[in-house]
Order: structure tokens, then C-alpha cells, then sequence
């Protein structure tokens, strides 16, 4: 008979209790384990644990590395081989001993102690999914775990807690899908009801207001005092950001609610809601004040951390206060979970827009929506998208910036399409705008609601002026400036002086208030809101030649330095125009001159000496492109004229008690150097 063949002296087992127990620790540990946490882990002594480490280390079971000892593959078997039961147990209790030291891997414990034996304790559950420091994704599967076991009183509770995690995980998806599912198996009272539909509803906020404002609605019927804050809040949020008409009742409403039934998630979302309806009427100091109450570090408050952190990146750029946006968008990477990369990630590129970092702008851009950080709404897929589209106009792409707004673009009614918005602002950066005179009138009755799409881009607003002018839209026009102006009061600080004065001088075609605004924005760090302004400068019909050359040239020289060749050419282009110019023709013989002009060619005149193309005005006026180049050279010949230069400026020193008839109003005056 053949003896055993007996094991090798570094091949043998744990032999006495406190090596198994150390051994089993060390098994159990997902990575290495320093010597202190195998001793808590073990339950030994540390001096005990020295021993045994030093016995298992000697017989090749553990190995000892710069980050603590890391069982072998032998330890491993032996500890997967445990009967269910002894594994769930010491699983739970690694989890309980390291609840307090490192929450991330005692949440790893106490999954693996649930798949093992179906039971956890429910107070430890509570602990570890709310600690900051465990991961989203962790502790959601930890509760999508323990759902199927969870009692009455847990499962409504485990299943809020694990579809905002989820969420904040980047798997909206299956947060969705989580709480639809429990919607329609009926299983929930009226209140758990309420809340499951008002998650739901947040979660749409960011593409569907109104899906998201009707859920919310159906939710706060069904809602018990005690929820109704936070679903009154959230709504109040969703409406705000659209400047929906029940914003301020909604605010009313989740302010009573907070203040009979006070939460603190409740509270930050009332906070949000406030600074979102200051963003949207253009009051950002008070939106940074309501922010600045709000503690985004407090654990409670980790599903609402990342848009606290946004918006207040958001008010950052709208005063202009563009270093301390960077900074802050630098914090928040390292801070927030996957869902709230994306938004954060949006708003850099359009600081770096408004800045005039062009090529990085847009390379941030395209690189997030091509390999997206986490899920993308339709809020920062427009926001990305409107940063690739304005820097292709500004480097002189305009045929891949249209197709883009073609392609990308969704026409949804009022207030679904305000996601979009910042992607129609875009659109009025086409130099030829008559090519989207919808998207561009779109864009300024979304600003007539709410200003907050011109809030995040210095240029915005101006360049919206100034294409609604070109449109001979003047009303939208002086709407718009007026909203500018209405935000410049409301925030005292030089971008938004500078940018209301650019903004109202083109529908004034005021050179004076296009030099004060000029001297503001060189305060500012917006380069192209600057460099936009010394080229509608140089195009001013009242600007002396003197002043207009050199602000041409400055401008184009400032596009240069942006990389924005398209801008920097129309720039030089302009500035020879003027070279071309010396004086003013003589006064022409009789049945010469303006008064010689019939109606039709004194409203091609008015178009071209706005800065309309000849395409342009053929599209505006419903004619043929060589039907206007007829009456141009016929405008010509009557004025003694040779170039659209002289044009604009003899039109613009046109007597004023000129019969109103002669010279219909095609655009509005101040619509000159749109384009």
C-alpha cells in the first residue's frame, strides 16, 4: 500500500486558529491588507497577527508587498470552498470592521456577504450606500442586492436610494428602468408612489421639461406633506430653468411646503430653483448667493452635489469671472461621480469659447460626444454641439457648421426645445443668418423668456442683435438688447456693461456706445465678445476712417490670435474696403441722388448698406440674384457712387425729412455690419 505523499513544510495549511483566521482575512481582502487591518479584520491581537503573518509568509501562502500582504491562490480556493453560510459571516463582519476605516471596500464585504447568504443588516446597508466615500455604482449594486430579500419597510426606501445612485453612476438607463418596473407592478402605496414618479420626472428635466413638469404634477397630488417639498422644489427647478409661467407659484408653493416640512435634499433643490429663475432674468449675483448657502460636500446631499457644483460654475461665467470657473471645473472632476462629468465638462468648453480658446473648445467638444464621460441630456449635447458649430463659423467652416445644425437640431415645441437653445444662439453666428431666419427668431423669443443661453457666452447676445438686424427684424433686435440691458443693471460688472452697450449701439447705431462698449470689454477676459465689437466698430457709417481702419485692423489682428481665420478675413476684408475709400462723391446732376432712387431701389440700398449680401437681399426681397445686381448698378449710376462703402455711408447722411415713402424700411438702420 502507498503512503501519502507527505506536504511540503511551504505548501502547508494554516495550522492553528489565529493563522486560519488571518488567513481568511487576508482571502477575503479584495487587494492588499496592511498588518492593522488583518488584525481587526481577524479579531486577533496584533502581536498574534505578526506571528502568523511571519509562519504563512515562510510557507508561501501570503506575500508581502509595499501596499500590505496579499493571499496566494491557495488561501483563495480554500476560502471560495467555505460552505455559504461561514462565508456570508465573514464577509459581514469585514464589512462591519471596516465600515468606519474604508467604507468602499466594506461595501464590497457586505455585497459579497449578500450574495452568499440573501441576508444583510439593514442599518449597516443604510450606512454604506450614504457614505460619500463609497463608490455610486458600488453601492447601488449593493442595493439592487438586497432589494429582493428588503422588507416593507426598506424596499421603498432601498429602491430611491438605489435608482439615484445609478444615476449619479451614469446608468440612467437602469435607473429608469428600476422604477418603471415598480410602477407597474402596482406594489407601492400612494406616497411611495409619488416619489417614485417624482424621481422620474427629475431625471427627465434635462430633455423633456414638459414629460418631466407633468410627472411631477402626478406626483405631488399623490404626496404626503412630508415629500411634497422636495417634489414642489424639483418642479419649481424644472420650470425655472424654461421660465415656465408657474415658476414663481412653484416657488411659492415649494417654499411653504420647506418651511412647514423642512428636508435638507428639499432645501437644495428650493436653492436650486431660486438660482435658476435668477439666471433666467439675468440677476446672477443673487444666484450666487442663493448657491453660496448650499454645502455640496454634505453626504445627504450627494445626488444634488453635481448640480449645486454646475450652477454655481455657471454663475462663474456669466460675470465673467473666467479663472475661478476654470478652477472650479478642475475641483469638480476630481469631486463628482460619472453622471455629473458631462455637465461640468460642457460648461469648460464654453468657457473656453467665451475666452476665445478655440481650437481647444471645440477638440473638448467633439472628443466628449464622440466618447461620452457619462450620459449626455440634451441640455449638453447642445451645449456641445453649439461650441463645434460656432467654432467652425469663427475658422471660416460655415458648410460644416450648417450641417451640423441640420443634422443635430430637433424641433420640439415650447418649453421642450429650451435645452436647445444654446445650439440655436449658434446659428446667429452664420455670416449669411437669412440661411436660418427661423432658428435665429427662435433663439430671441427664447430669450424673451429666459436669458440664461446668453448668459454662459459672452458673444451670444450681441451677435443675436446683430443677426436679428440683418433679418430686418428690428423689434426682436431692440427686444433682445433690451433684455441685455435689463441684465447689465442687474449685474454691475464690466462684461455685462460692455456687452449691453455693443448690444444696444447696433440697434442705436450709436458709435459712442460702441466706443464705451469697447472700453469695458477690454476689462474682461472674452476676447471674441471683444474682437466682435471693434469690427462692428470699424463698420459704423459714423466712424471717421481714421478711427474705422485701425479697429479693423486690431479686430483682425485679435481673430488671429484666436485661430479664428474666418472672422480674421472679414475683418481684412473690411479694412481694405475702407483703404478703397477716400471721400464722398460730389453731388450728382438733376434726376441724380437719393431722391432719384425708386421704391424698390431705395429698399436694396437700405439691405446692402446694413451689410446684406446680394444673395442675401435676393432671398429677404423674393427676387432673382441678377434682378439685384441690376438695380445695384443702377443705385450706382443715380448715386455717383462705385462701392458698397460709399453706399453705407452716403445712406446713413440721407436728410432726415426725406419722404418716408422713398425709403421703405427693408432693416432697420442699426442693422449695418451684421455679417
Amino acid at each position: 500500500m502507498t503512503e501519502p505523499t507527505p506536504v511540503a513544510p511551504h505548501h502547508a495549511p494554516p495550522s492553528t486558529a489565529a493563522e486560519r483566521a488571518v488567513a481568511r482575512a487576508a482571502a477575503l481582502a479584495p487587494g492588499p491588507c496592511p498588518l492593522p487591518q488583518l488584525a481587526r479584520l481577524s479579531g486577533r491581537p496584533e502581536p498574534e497577527v505578526a506571528d502568523a503573518v511571519a509562519t504563512l509568509t515562510a510557507r508561501g501562502l501570503l506575500t508581502d508587498t509595499a501596499g500590505g500582504l496579499t493571499a496566494g491562490r491557495l488561501l483563495r480556493e480554500q476560502v471560495d470552498a467555505l460552505p455559504p453560510s461561514l462565508l456570508g459571516h465573514l464577509h459581514r463582519r469585514a464589512a462591519e470592521v471596516l465600515a468606519g476605516a474604508d467604507p468602499g471596500r466594506a461595501a464590497g464585504h457586505l455585497l459579497a456577504a449578500v450574495r452568499a447568504t440573501g441576508q444583510a443588516d439593514p442599518a449597516l446597508v443604510d450606512r454604506l450606500v450614504a457614505d460619500g466615500a463609497v463608490d455610486p455604482s458600488a453601492g447601488a449594486d449593493l442595493l439592487l442586492a438586497v432589494l429582493p430579500g428588503a422588507g416593507t419597510g426598506e424596499r421603498s426606501r432601498w429602491l430611491l436610494a438605489a435608482g439615484d445612485l445609478l444615476v449619479l453612476a451614469g446608468r440612467g438607463d437602469e435607473a429608469v428602468d428600476l422604477l418603471a418596473a415598480e410602477l407597474a407592478a402596482d406594489r407601492a402605496g400612494a406616497t411611495d408612489r409619488a416619489l417614485l414618479l417624482g424621481r422620474l420626472g427629475s431625471w427627465q428635466a434635462g430633455g423633456r421639461p414638459s414629460a418631466a413638469l407633468d410627472q411631477l404634477d402626478r406626483a405631488r397630488r399623490l404626496a404626503g406633506p412630508e415629500q411634497h417639498a422636495w417634489l414642489a422644489a424639483t418642479a419649481a427647478a424644472v420650470a425655472a430653468r424654461a421660465d415656465h409661467p408657474r415658476a414663481d407659484a412653484l416657488l411659492r408653493e415649494a417654499g411653504r411646503a420647506q418651511a412647514a416640512h423642512p428636508s435638507a435634499r428639499a432645501g437644495v433643490r428650493l436653492a436650486l430653483a431660486r438660482a435658476a429663475r435668477a439666471l433666467a432674468l439675468g440677476a446672477v449675483p443673487t444666484a450666487g448667493d442663493v448657491l453660496a448657502t448650499v454645502d455640496p460636500a454634505r453626504p445627504a446631499l450627494r445626488a444634488e452635489a453635481a448640480a449645486v457644483r454646475a450652477e454655481r460654475i455657471a454663475v462663474r461665467l456669466a460675470l465673467g469671472e473666467y479663472p475661478d470657473a476654470a478652477t472650479a471645473v478642475r475641483a469638480a472632476y476630481d469631486d463628482l461621480p460619472a453622471s455629473g462629468t458631462p455637465a461640468v465638462l460642457a460648461l469648460s468648453c464654453l468657457r473656453m469659447l467665451a475666452v476665445g480658446e478655440l481650437p481647444e473648445a471645440e477638440a473638448q467638444a467633439r472628443l466628449a460626444l464622440d466618447r461620452p464621460p457619462g450620459p449626455l441630456t440634451d441640455e449638453v449635447r447642445a451645449a456641445l454641439l453649439s461650441v463645434v458649430v460656432e467654432v467652425a463659423y469663427r475658422l471660416g467652416r460655415p458648410a460644416a457648421a450648417r450641417t451640423v445644425l441640420d443634422r443635430e437640431l430637433p424641433d420640439h415645441p415650447w418649453p421642450d426645445r429650451m435645452p436647445w437653445a444654446l445650439l440655436r444662439c449658434a446659428a446667429a453666428a452664420d455670416p449669411e443668418p437669412l440661411r436660418h431666419p427661423e432658428l435665429i427668431r427662435c433663439a430671441a423669443a427664447d430669450a424673451a423668456r429666459s436669458v440664461r443661453p446668453l448668459l454662459l457666452v459672452a458673444q451670444h447676445g450681441p451677435r443675436l442683435v446683430r443677426a436679428l438686424l440683418l433679418l430686418g427684424d428690428g423689434n426682436r433686435a431692440r427686444a433682445v438688447a433690451d433684455r441685455l440691458a435689463a441684465v447689465a443693471e442687474r449685474t454691475p460688472v464690466p462684461l455685462w456693461q460692455g456687452l449691453a452697450g455693443h448690444a444696444g449701439a447696433l440697434v442705436r447705431r450709436d458709435p459712442s456706445a460702441l466706443r464705451a462698449a469697447v472700453r469695458s470689454l477690454r476689462a474682461t477676459g472674452a476676447g471674441p465678445a471683444l474682437a466682435d465689437a471693434l469690427l462692428d466698430l470699424a463698420r459704423s457709417p459714423r466712424v471717421r476712417l481714421a478711427e474705422a481702419r485701425p479697429a479693423a485692423q486690431e479686430a483682425a489682428a485679435r481673430y488671429g490670435r484666436l485661430g479664428a481665420a474666418g472672422d480674421q478675413e472679414r475683418a481684412e476684408r473690411w479694412d481694405r474696403r475702407l483703404a478703397a475709400t477716400r471721400r464722398r462723391p460730389a453731388p450728382g446732376p438733376p434726376g441724380h441722388g437719393l431722391a432719384a432712387l425708386t421704391a424698390r431701389e431705395a429698399g436694396i440700398a437700405e439691405l446692402l448698406a446694413a451689410g446684406a449680401t446680394k444673395q442675401q437681399v435676393a432671398g429677404r426681397l423674393y427676387l432673382s440674384f441678377h434682378t439685384v445686381d441690376t438695380h445695384l448698378r443702377a443705385i450706382y449710376a443715380k448715386l455717383g457712387i462705385r462701392n458698397r462703402v460709399q453706399l453705407a455711408r452716403l445712406w446713413d447722411a440721407r436728410p432726415v425729412s426725406a419722404p418716408p415713402d422713398a425709403f421703405p424700411s427693408a432693416a432697420p438702420r442699426s442693422s449695418r455690419g451684421a455679417g
